[in-house]
Order: structure tokens, then sequence, then C-alpha cells
């Protein structure tokens, strides 16, 4: 009898693993769509200007940034993550699949599709952040790290296969009569809200009603600050979101850089860079997977950080100076296996400085200083393609190096504590 509910536990938790899987598959072809399709079809084929495009973006991010943490303290103290991670998606994908059918004559239509977009990507980075409070209740009895970079893992792969069928979309191939960039997003926003709805139908996923949470006394301010405090004290919070700051930069600053470099120095232009991007994303998901298979805990996540960034860096300097195609590709490779391992390393490290059920709280933290820093990694580069200088790019993936070396003392000062008790077990 104790074997047969054992042996049920563990195929619910892998069930549960499973779903939270999935919903990282589809993410990323959002994350993608926005770069290479939404953003191209509103600048370019539009004709809205380019940096009211960016101010509108830099506003979406901030408005996560700034509301995040308060919707998640709610989501913990009210038992809503599930409620909240629901209607996030649904809102998102709706918005994301009605742009190419908005009306799209005069500057009314034109702002009414620029909001549109831009409130579909806010309620898209508030469904990440509700997500990833879900991760030690995923983990359960597993390591925390790995299930993080096994999530990454299979979003690199779900982001390249969501931008091959987004491709046949836009080119007339899977619907007859429908083509052109704007469509991209309707496959995208689809292929989201099926990789969300196991996730949301997955009760061990989230909080049940029953259980206690440990609420700080005072208003929602004082409770945040103690909850800092708390989480600043045994970790040193502060010092890690700090170099989380310097490397989220370096690594979007360099992956936006990393194109406009590649074409600059071998020529290559449509398939050929999309292949070259290819590879990078196929080597970040190899990344990823590495770590998933070690497992690390302890100090061993902290060498994997440090270390890392390191390599990140030297990658980086050598990257600006190569101009030979095969080494510009070998150094792209790297960068896209350093940064795959970094990223749900970091991810999984976060969710370990938090209570379990403040979870929505650290990760509206976490997703702030993500949103801010992507910024600053992505503000140099339409700097470099309007300067149209040969050299341009490689200064600026040099300077993605730097930002990463300025994360290695930052993250040096995080004190990796002993790893969390599993959360319980959701009925």
């Amino acid at each position: 009898m104790h074997t047969d509910l054992a042996r049920n536990e563990r195929a619910a938790g892998r069930r549960a693993r499973l779903a939270w899987y999935v919903y990282d598959l589809g993410n990323t072809s959002i994350e993608f769509a926005i770069p290479l399709y939404l953003t191209i079809w509103i600048v370019s084929d539009l004709g809205v200007a380019a940096w009211i495009f960016g101010l509108a973006s830099a506003g979406s991010s901030a408005a996560i940034g700034l509301s995040g943490p308060y919707i998640g303290v709610h989501a913990d103290e009210a038992h809503a993550r599930r409620r909240w991670f629901a209607a996030s998606v649904l809102v998102a994908a709706t918005l994301f699949a009605a742009l190419p059918f908005l009306p799209h004559g005069g500057s009314a239509a034109l702002a009414l599709i620029l909001i549109t977009a831009m409130l579909a990507n806010y309620f898209f980075q508030l469904s990440s952040l509700i997500y990833n409070a879900s991760m030690l209740h995923a983990a359960g009895k597993a390591n925390v790290v790995s299930v993080s970079s096994l999530g990454i893992a299979f979003s690199f792969l779900g982001g390249a296969v969501g931008v091959g069928i987004m491709e046949l979309v836009i080119r007339g191939r899977l619907v007859p009569g429908v083509s052109g960039r704007g469509f991209a997003l309707v496959p995208a926003a689809l292929i989201f809200i099926a990789c969300a709805a196991p996730g949301a139908f997955t009760r061990r996923l989230w909080q049940k009603e029953t259980d206690q949470i440990s609420i700080p006394s005072g208003r929602l301010h004082h409770r945040m600050k103690e909850l800092w405090n708390e989480s600043s004290r045994e970790y040193r919070a502060g010092w890690f979101l700090a170099g989380y700051f310097a490397l989220n930069s370096a690594i979007m600053g360099l992956t936006l850089y990393l194109p406009l470099h590649v074409q600059r120095v071998t020529d290559l232009e449509g398939t050929g860079l999309l292949l070259a991007v290819g590879i990078v994303v196929f080597t970040s998901a190899i990344g990823a997977g590495i770590v998933a298979c070690l497992r690390p805990e302890g100090v061993m996540v902290k060498r994997i950080i440090l270390v890392g960034l390191a390599l990140l860096a030297l990658n980086s300097f050598f990257f600006s100076l190569v101009t030979s195609l095969p080494l510009v590709i070998l150094c792209a490779c790297f960068h896209g296996l350093f940064s795959g391992a970094l990223v749900p390393t970091v991810r999984g490290a976060f969710a370990q400085t938090f209570r379990s059920d403040y979870q929505a709280l650290a990760f509206g933290l976490f997703g702030a200083v993500q949103r801010v820093s992507q910024g600053l990694g992505a503000a140099l580069w339409p700097l470099a393609e309007v300067a149209g200088a040969h050299r341009t790019a490689s200064w600026g993936i040099a300077g993605m190096g730097c930002l990463a070396l300025v994360g290695i003392p930052l993250f040096a000062r995080w004190r990796f504590g002993r790893p969390v008790a599993p959360v319980p077990e959701a009925g």
C-alpha cells in the first residue's frame, strides 16, 4: 500500500513538472515573435517611428517592473497565483492574436495597434513571473536548478519550432491567402495558450486554500520591506539582484548585437543569417541541458554562475575581434552555450532566496530587474545600427563582456544558503 502511494506521488510529480516545462516551451514562441516579427511589422511595415515603438516597449517593461511585486504579494497572500496566471495568459493571447485584424489606416489605427501590442506584452510578462512562482511546487523533492534548466532547454527548442511555424504562416504556405509578418502573432498566440493550458489545469502547481501563509504585520510596504530584509539577511538578495542586472544586460545586449555583427563581418543574409542565429538557439538549449544533468546544489550553483560569467566575458572580447566565418560562428555558439547555462541557474537559485509562500513576490522583483536590465543591454543596439560603422557592433559586443565582468564581484557577495525545504505537495 505504501509502495503504491509512493509510486503515485512520483507519477503525479512527473506530470506536474511536465506541465511546467510545457509552458516554458510555448512562452519562448512569444519571446521570439516580438523581436523577429512584431517589432519589424510595426516599425517597418506599418511605419511607426522606431523611437516611439522603443519608448512604448520601455513603458510596458517599466509597468511590469513597478506593478509586478505588488501583484505578486496579492497573489501570494490571497492564494490567487493560479487565477492571475490564467487571466494573464488569456488576455495576452487574445490581444496578440487580434493585432493583425485591427484596422491599419491612419494615425488613430496605428496608435490602437501600438497600445494593444504593449498591453499584450504587459500581460505576457505578468504570466511569466506568476508562472515562475510555481517553480518550487513543480520541483517538489527534485533539484530546483535542474528543473529550471530543463524548462529553459525546452523553451529554446520550442521557440525554434515556433519560429518555423510562423515562417510558414507569413509566407502563405500554411493557411492559403494568409501571409505577411503581422500574422506571425496568431500562431505564436495559439502555441502560447495551448502550452499554458496544462499548467493552468494542474492543481499540484498552485497553492491550496488551506495552505498557511505567515504574513508579516503592517501595511503592504511594511510587509514587503520585512520580507526583503529577511531575504537579505539570510542570502544577501540585494547582491544577487545586482549581479543578475549585470548578467542579464550582458546576455540580452549581446544577443541583440549578435545578428548585426555576424551580418556585418560575414555578409550573411536571409536564410544564412537565420541559420546562424538558429545554431545559437540550439547551443543555448545544450547549455541549459548540461546544467539540468548536473543537478547543482549549494556552492556548485554559485561556482557555475561565477565561472560562467567569466567565460561569457572572455568569449565576448574574442568575439568582438574575429572576422572569419568559422570563428564568428564558433563564438556565437559559445555565447549560446554559456548564456543557456547561466539563465536557468540564476532563475532556479533565486527561487530559493525567498520563502515558498511568497514566491510571486520574489519573481515580481526578479521580473522587474530582468525587464529593466534588458532595456539597458538593448539600449546601444539601435545606436550601433544607425551608426552603420563596421566596428560599431564589435564595440557593443566587447561592452557586453565588460558588463559580464561587473557581475562577478556582485554575485561573489551573494550568500547561497542551504537549499530550501521542498514545498508540501499539493493534492
